[in-house]
């Protein structure tokens, strides 16, 4: 199974009317780049299925402009186990329900994100992944595993824009 772990893109700040985190939106720099990360995503990995995005609102408006980069358009689904304080074994047995063989986009937040991988590729053990907003983790975990992953790439947001030179 493929599985692209993506951090929201840039969000704007609280502030103003802005009064809780959960109400944030993209930047207009972040919604650029939500843009490329979906047309780098539909390059790497035209069969991905379904983007599987945190309730949250900049997390969600991340998931629909990437899916927006697919032919047909991808199903873009909110999930809870993508809010922040996650269960790792739930959010990893809500992946392989869309098949081990498949591939699917998942869209969260910081520091969560980075532990789950860590989680499924060191169990968890010391491992520290950097991912600014925006940065796509390419994980896959192998038929009959029940967490062992192997990381296969972190693309950042400078290696994605330069895709699309």
């Amino acid at each position: 199974m493929n599985i692209y772990v993506i951090r929201h893109a840039d969000a704007t700040p609280i502030g103003g009317t802005m009064a809780r985190d959960a109400d944030r939106l993209l930047s207009e720099e972040g919604e650029a780049h939500a843009r490329l990360v979906g047309a780098a995503l539909a390059l790497l990995d035209p069969s991905i299925t379904v983007v599987l995005t945190s309730p949250v609102a900049r997390a969600q408006q991340t998931g629909a402009l990437l899916a927006k980069a697919f032919t047909p358009e991808r199903a873009v689904r909110p999930s809870e186990n993508l809010l922040p304080g996650f269960r790792y074994t739930s959010l990893l047995e809500e992946l392989t329900s869309y098949g081990i063989g498949g591939s699917v986009a998942a869209v969260g937040h910081l520091p969560d994100l980075a532990n789950f991988i860590s989680w499924l590729i060191a169990d968890g053990s010391h491992t520290s992944v950097a991912m600014p907003p925006g940065s796509i983790a390419h994980i896959t975990i192998d038929a009959g595993s029940q967490q062992e992953g192997t990381l296969r790439g972190l693309l950042t947001p400078e290696v994605i824009a330069t895709l699309h030179r």
